[in-house]
């Protein structure tokens, strides 16, 4: 009867064990802080809160949560003044422009963004080449604004809290489109000054190469 009484409570041992390392894989990632932006982020694996479709990433030392995270918007940063930027987007509503480069249209955002953004009248781009992320497939491409472009910043998208993706020409910027993420088009944003952007394009690429597509 001893024998067997240690063996159960053996068992429960065990078992609470097994729980209590899930429960600490689950707490391992964390939620972006809020507060006033930028907010210093602690090394580690951060889950979405607000953003869709949902996602976990891993960052080293030196990224920033870099503003509010909404349904359509997330952002970490690198950087100080001019940062560069790492931004998920669930793009709801971009703004069209016209030959003139003036009084823009916003319009419910398109299904095909790799077109929009390959026959948009200010920005240069470069060839689509394919791209994955997180195991879902799409492609990615460079761009930068056109000089012909009337103003130094051309504002491309409007989140849902109705702030806009602002984008100059002292920018440089790769596009990855991933059509079909959860039932969703995804479009990350790796933004850089562009003197620094082959030097930020490697530590943005690692967080990507950890990115997981969660939930439904």
């Amino acid at each position: 009867m001893l024998v067997a009484a240690l063996v159960v409570v053996g068992l429960v041992l065990a078992l609470d064990a097994c729980g209590a390392g899930g429960a600490k894989e689950d707490a391992k990632a964390r939620h972006l802080p809020e507060g006033s932006y930028p907010i210093a982020l602690h090394p580690g694996e951060y889950r979405s809160n607000s953003f869709e479709p949902s996602l976990s990433f891993t960052v080293g030392k030196g990224w920033n949560n870099d503003r509010l995270e909404t349904s359509d918007k997330l952002a970490i940063s690198r950087g100080g003044e001019e940062p560069s930027i790492l931004i998920f987007r669930n793009v709801q509503e971009v703004y069209n422009y016209d030959k003139t480069g003036t009084s823009p249209e916003v319009v419910k955002a398109p299904k095909d963004m790799v077109g929009w953004f390959q026959h948009h009248p200010f920005l240069d781009t470069d060839k689509p080449e394919p791209a994955t992320v997180g195991g879902a497939k799409g492609v990615q491409f460079d761009y930068v604004v056109s000089e012909d472009f009337p103003s130094e910043e051309i504002t491309l998208f409007r989140y849902t809290d109705d702030s806009t993706a602002d984008q100059g020409k002292d920018y440089k910027h790769r596009a990855i489109i991933l059509e079909s993420v959860k039932g969703k088009t995804v479009t990350i944003g790796i933004d850089s000054p562009t003197a620094e952007f082959d030097d930020f394009l490697p530590k943005a690429q690692k967080v990507l190469d950890t990115v997981k597509w969660t939930g439904s």
